[in-house]
């Protein structure tokens, strides 16, 4: 029989699991980016691969984690295995702006995606596993900058805290080793956000302690 990912992971967090309790605090705000990004993203939306459990780390460098766990959970909610979870893209020649905007936090080591979901894409509830980047995990931060404005039918989901309408260039990040969370897109358009991961230097912390706002 096949381990669950889903219930592993519930296993190592410290979340409180209780659908019932209205979670209103698990997204925390860092800022926002302005500037001139959108047709660089425009321009490679279409350059991204489909991503599923089996293929998300090939070409990281990172380990490739438990597969056989990840794909349990979806055979035993009655999905696709292999079914596409969101469109990944590494390299950024062509859209400079995300570099920079990956180079702004000063990670070391740095993992930088640009996260784009297409219609009807959905990544199923799950806990970060990030535990190979750093021996304390507490310095290792994840986050998320949003490059174009919320659609309705898009959406994120932290705890069951249910995140949306932001805007092109908000920043924000979780408490990625214990908050469960999920993506979806039902819209009629693409939902691109670049996904930076890494190592905190005295210069992140710094950033980090007050708002960003930032014209890249």
């Amino acid at each position: 029989m096949s381990t669950s990912n889903w219930q592993e992971a519930k296993a190592r967090s410290t979340y409180h699991f209780n659908k019932w309790h209205k979670d209103t605090d698990i997204v925390q705000h860092l800022g926002k980016f302005t500037g001139g990004w959108q047709t660089e993203v425009q321009a490679v939306i279409n350059d991204a691969k489909p991503i599923n459990w089996s293929n998300r780390r090939q070409g990281t460098g990172r380990p490739d984690g438990d597969v056989e766990a990840e794909e349990h959970d979806l055979r035993e909610a009655g999905a696709d295995p292999k079914m596409t979870i969101y469109r990944g893209l590494k390299d950024f020649t062509k859209c400079p702006t995300l570099q920079k905007m990956t180079d702004y936090f000063a990670f070391e080591p740095v993992k930088s995606k640009l996260h784009i979901q297409f219609t009807g894409e959905v990544l199923n509830m799950h806990i970060d596993k990030l535990y190979d980047l750093d021996a304390d995990p507490n310095n290792v931060i994840r986050i998320m900058v949003m490059l174009q404005d919320w659609e309705p039918g898009q959406f994120l989901i932290y705890g069951n805290q249910q995140f949306d309408r932001w805007r092109a260039g908000d920043i924000h990040k979780f408490d990625w080793p214990n908050i469960p969370h999920a993506t979806a897109n039902a819209s009629n358009k693409p939902r691109p956000m670049l996904v930076i991961t890494g190592v905190m230097t005295d210069t992140t912390h710094k950033i980090l302690t007050k708002e960003i706002k930032k014209r890249i």
